[in-house]
């Protein structure tokens, strides 16, 4: 008897261990850069991005020390080509996920310098909108890799 009570205990513990927590508005994960042949003036980054507030978000741009600018594209097909062109920004609805991956939309990175000093970190910046119009910027560390983790 006093082992079912305190499994009870114990299970009702565990699931209750995440509830009331609060969870960032913006989680950014998983967000890499690929590493660049010498030489090269532009790579490519990619990240996933999660909205967990109750209003769309809208990405307005990246930044990063390392890179002298960097853009957002967005890739389509046109007459069975895949194509690719800037944009001024990705909207990520609540409880959405924007995943920025080799081969679909993707960070432009242009003009890197002292990436060779980076350990390997690429510090970045994300600027955000939030539905109440108000900007937030999220800074995050992209890993800097020769291919996909």
């Amino acid at each position: 008897m006093k082992r079912s009570l305190l499994g009870a205990i114990l299970v009702a513990v565990f699931a209750l261990t995440g509830c009331g927590q609060p969870k960032d508005p913006i989680v950014v994960e998983d967000g890499w850069v690929r590493a660049l042949p010498p030489g090269a003036k532009m790579t490519a980054g990619y990240v996933s991005i999660t909205n967990n507030g109750d209003g769309e978000l809208r990405m307005l741009g990246v930044s990063s020390p390392n890179f002298g600018r960097i853009e957002m594209h967005s890739v389509y097909l046109e007459d069975g080509v895949q194509q690719m062109r800037m944009v001024d920004g990705y909207k990520i609805a609540p409880g959405e996920t924007l995943t920025l991956a080799s081969g679909g939309d993707h960070l432009m990175m242009r003009f890197p310098r002292d990436l060779e000093q980076s350990n390997g970190q690429i510090p970045v910046s994300l600027a955000f909108r939030g539905a109440d119009g108000e900007l937030v910027s999220v800074e995050s560390r992209f890993d800097l890799r020769q291919s996909a983790p």
